[in-house]
């Protein structure tokens, strides 16, 4: 009877240890599974953010200029930039930007272009700035309709801007060569307000 107390004892001692190892065991399972997904979830999470820094250089950066919109800036007494690049048949938009403190045009005359755009000019001044009567200059814009004006105008720029006006132009170069373009307000062009288009 105390052999057979001793064996039901020793055995239900045996099934408590295996129930507990077996607890343990599947705690240890489970520590071990939420570790691993843990880990995984990091080499995943630090694999993703790899691929974002691989793919950012891809993409096309929104400050990058555009090349077809060219900006110049008119000031006292020139243009930058000075030398301007286009492609025969392909359309542009140039952007004048007075950062001077007198009024300056900007006058092409030879080129052949065809306008799809233009954006309100300022008329030139009926009188002189300052500096203008210092450099001798008599009136505010050239002889007849000052090298083409702008109404109904398809065959070349005239562009007008007052001092921190910004204006635009919007064209199609229809032939090839290297095109003056320059300041139409007597004595501007003289003292140096000449740039150049270059039509490949």
């Amino acid at each position: 009877m105390i052999a057979r107390k001793l064996i039901f004892l020793a055995g239900a001692l045996l099934i408590a240890g295996g129930l507990l190892a077996g607890c343990s065991t599947s705690d240890e399972a489970a520590k071990d599974q939420s570790s691993e997904e843990e880990i995984e979830t990091e080499e995943t999470g630090e694999q993703e953010s790899k691929a974002d820094e691989k793919s950012e250089p891809e993409k096309k950066d929104s400050s990058e200029k555009d090349d077809h919109v060219i900006d110049v800036s008119a000031f006292e007494m020139g243009y930058d930039p000075k030398e301007i690049t286009l492609t025969k048949g392909e359309e542009y938009e140039l952007v004048l930007n007075n950062d001077g403190e007198m009024f300056h045009d900007l006058t092409q005359k030879k080129l052949d272009i065809k306008i799809t755009y233009m954006s309100e000019m300022a008329d030139h001044p009926e009188s002189l700035s300052f500096l203008d009567k210092m450099l001798g200059v008599k009136k505010s814009y050239a002889s007849g309709d000052h090298d083409g004006g702008h109404e109904g105008e398809t065959k070349n720029i005239h562009m007008n801007a007052k001092s921190g006006q910004t204006v635009r132009v919007k064209f199609i170069p229809q032939e090839k060569g290297e095109f003056e373009f320059f300041c139409s307000i007597p004595g501007h062009k003289e003292t140096g307000m000449v740039g150049k288009f270059i039509v490949e």
